[in-house]
């Protein structure tokens, strides 16, 4: 009895000398990165000097190569590219949509993967539904018509992204599902949690094999407000629609990597990072530039502090996360061909605001450890508290069905202004709050640290 006593005695003040020095290289982390934190300076370069950057771009590829060579300013120890080839669309000539009863000009973007109008553009009709469901309530009423999903946002929710994701599957599935009934284009509502603002929403969508494939636009709230007036007043109404997006072929371009040997356990490796593509309006700035150069930064944070990780960290600029995957698809099949051993992983792609925590794909009893353990660390002094189970991220999601052990997060800033901007003009580096942005670095690298060094004790 005596020596169980002791042992857990020693156990206990054992794990308080670890959380204490726990406690102290945060702190550091912290002063370091809001303080001489170099993501926001980075950022301003990745935004203004090449801006949006959609994949099999110019300017994605000029990104490529920025990348490769800042990462080369580090002390990594390997820095390379991984060949990854794309589809490349081209939005072409601005859209145009016009009322025709009152000429009223709508405010409206392609969505990603749309086919253009035919030359001269088309007029017809506009039917005007919530739901893709009420197609069948029509029937051949849909025949030769624009239609128009307009599904408001659920204001009421706190969580953005659940919001998002209620009305994303019409965005996707919309034109094929419009086509099959005979439908000549498609006007979605923008995913905005934005009521006041005339700026529309582009994001990806994609259509079926063996239907046709109609234009498709995403319309701003306030000109999807302005339609359902107009057709209030003459269900007739006629919209003209011009667009000259289209796919332009394959383009062969690359995932950006650079390593960080361990120096306990080299072959085990931890993942960070996020996709470097955006889409071609804005600057890209929340997506993703804040996520790609926020976790390069969380490495040099580190890394000016002297730190060695004992686990190999491998920092990951994905290619082609929003009219794709093609890049973390292309990194997952590597990694299982060359049997690596990764065993965490960090995704950072839901903006640069003020940090609020992580979801985290992991077994129920490792999330319970981690909220006893790691969240205590965080919540009191840094504000950051959410640690709780939910999705890796996109481009994690991809290769985690490859690597269904490793345990995987995914950084959640606070979610309340992020679709606002997300996918538009206004997604631009002046949106980028300094402060918040380092507080984010901060809040991964400390995370990374504390993977790296305590992943051990993860219960299975």
């Amino acid at each position: 009895m005596h020596k169980i006593l002791v042992a857990i005695a020693t156990f206990g003040l054992t794990s308080a000398a670890f959380a204490q020095a726990d406690t102290t290289m945060m702190r550091e982390i912290y002063r370091q990165s809001l303080t001489k934190g170099e993501a926001y300076d980075d950022l301003r370069y990745l935004t203004k000097e090449i801006g949006h950057r959609i994949a099999g771009s110019d300017r994605a590829e000029k990104a490529v190569k920025w990348s490769e060579s800042l990462m080369k300013t580090l002390p990594f120890d390997r820095v390379y590219l991984q060949d990854v080839t794309v589809p490349y669309w081209d939005r072409g000539a601005p859209e145009k949509a016009i009322i025709k009863e009152n000429q009223d000009t709508l405010q409206v973007l392609a969505l990603g993967g749309s086919v253009g109008t035919p030359k001269g553009g088309l007029e017809a009709e506009v039917l005007e539904i919530e739901y893709l469901s009420e197609l069948q309530n029509h029937g051949e009423d849909v025949q030769g018509k624009i239609v128009f999903v307009n599904k408001p946002w659920d204001e009421s929710l706190v969580e953005t992204g659940t919001a998002y994701g209620l009305n994303t599957a019409q965005r996707s599935r919309g034109p094929a599902a419009v086509a099959k009934f005979g439908g000549v284009a498609y006007l979605f509502r923008s995913l905005s949690s934005s009521t006041r603002d005339d700026f529309p929403h582009t994001g990806g969508t994609r259509y079926v094999e063996g239907i046709d494939s109609i234009p498709a636009m995403a319309i701003s709230v306030v000109s999807a407000e302005r339609l359902h007036s107009a057709l209030q007043h003459n269900p007739k109404a006629k919209v003209y629609l011009e667009q000259h997006s289209g796919w332009k072929g394959p383009v062969q371009t690359h995932n950006v990597i650079a390593e960080w040997r361990g120096t306990e356990k080299p072959d085990e490796i931890i993942t960070i990072g996020g996709h470097i593509d955006s889409w071609d309006v804005g600057e890209g700035a929340h997506d993703n530039g804040t996520g790609t150069m926020g976790t390069l930064d969380a490495i040099r944070t580190l890394m000016k502090l002297g730190y060695k990780p004992k686990h190999t960290i491998r920092l990951v600029f994905y290619m082609n996360e929003e009219n794709g995957v093609h890049g973390s698809t292309r990194y997952g099949e590597l990694a299982a061909q060359n049997k690596e051993k990764i065993i965490a992983a960090i995704e950072s792609d839901a903006g640069g605001f003020a940090p609020r925590g992580f979801d985290i794909k992991a077994s129920r009893a490792s999330v319970d450890w981690i909220q006893a353990t790691w969240k205590p660390l965080f919540e009191q002094q840094y504000w950051v508290s959410r640690f709780l189970e939910g999705s890796p991220g996109v481009d994690s999601g991809i290769w985690a069905e490859q690597f269904p052990n490793t345990v995987m997060f995914n950084f959640r800033p606070d979610p309340h202004r992020y679709f606002d901007l997300h996918h538009t003009a206004k997604d631009v580096f002046e949106a980028v709050d300094r402060r918040e942005l380092q507080s984010g670095v901060a809040a991964i690298a400390s995370l990374l640290y504390l993977i790296d060094s305590q992943i051990d004790q993860l219960p299975k």
